[in-house]
C-alpha cells in the first residue's frame, strides 16, 4: 500500500522516473524496517535453558547445553566458555546486550540461593509481556495508520459510485437524452 501511494506521489510529481523512484524508496524503508525488527534468539534459549535447569542440570551444565544447542550464537558460546574457565559471575563482564541481563540474574540467583528455575521463568514471561504489549500498541496504532489509505483510496471510489448515477440523471434532466 505504502509503495502504491508512493509511486502515485512519484508520478504526480516527476513522471515515470519518480514512479520508479517511489516504489524504491518505499520497499527499501520496507527493507529497513524488517531488518530493525530481527527476532532474537533469546526466548528459545531461555526455553531450553529452563528445560535444563528444570531436569537438575547444574547452571553451568545448563549453559553450556544452550550455547551447544545454538551455535550460531558467538556470544552465548563465549559465555558458556567464560563461565566454565572463571565462573557465572565473572562471564557477565564481557558479555553486551541481553545475554547480560540474562547472565546477571542468573549470577545473582545462583549467589543468594534462589531457585534458577523460578527466575529463568519469569525472564520468559517478562520476554512474552514485552512482545504482546508491543504487538498491542502496533495493533493499537492501526486505525490510525490506515486513516490515510482509506481517506485517499476508498473513499473517492465510493463517493464516485453513490453520485455517479444521480449526476448522470441530472445531466440527461439539463442536457436532453444522450444519443
Amino acid at each position: 500500500m505504502k509503495a502504491l501511494i508512493a509511486a502515485s506521489a512519484g508520478l504526480a510529481i516527476a513522471g515515470t522516473p519518480g514512479a520508479l523512484l517511489g516504489v524504491c524508496f518505499a520497499l527499501g524503508f520496507h527493507v529497513l524496517r524488517r531488518l530493525r525488527r530481527a527476532p532474537s534468539a533469546l526466548r528459545p534459549a531461555l526455553i531450553v535453558l529452563l528445560i535444563e535447569l528444570r531436569s537438575g542440570r547444574s547452571v553451568l551444565g545448563a549453559l553450556q547445553t544452550v550455547a551447544a544447542a545454538f551455535p550460531g550464537n558467538e556470544e552465548l558460546a563465549r559465555a558458556a566458555r567464560v563461565a566454565t574457565i572463571s565462573g557465572l559471575t565473572n562471564a557477565v563482564l564481557p558479555m553486551r546486550g541481553e545475554l547480560r541481563g540474562i547472565l546477571s540474574q542468573l549470577a545473582r540467583a545462583q549467589k543468594s540461593g534462589a531457585a534458577l528455575g523460578d527466575t529463568v521463568r519469569a525472564m520468559i514471561e517478562a520476554d512474552v509481556a514485552d512482545e504482546k504489549a508491543t504487538r498491542v500498541a502496533r495493533s493499537r496504532a492501526l486505525p490510525v495508520r490506515l486513516m490515510l489509505p482509506i481517506t485517499l483510496l476508498v473513499l473517492p471510489g465510493l463517493v464516485l459510485l453513490l453520485y455517479a448515477p444521480s449526476m448522470l440523471y441530472l445531466f440527461e434532466d439539463l442536457s436532453g437524452p444522450f444519443s
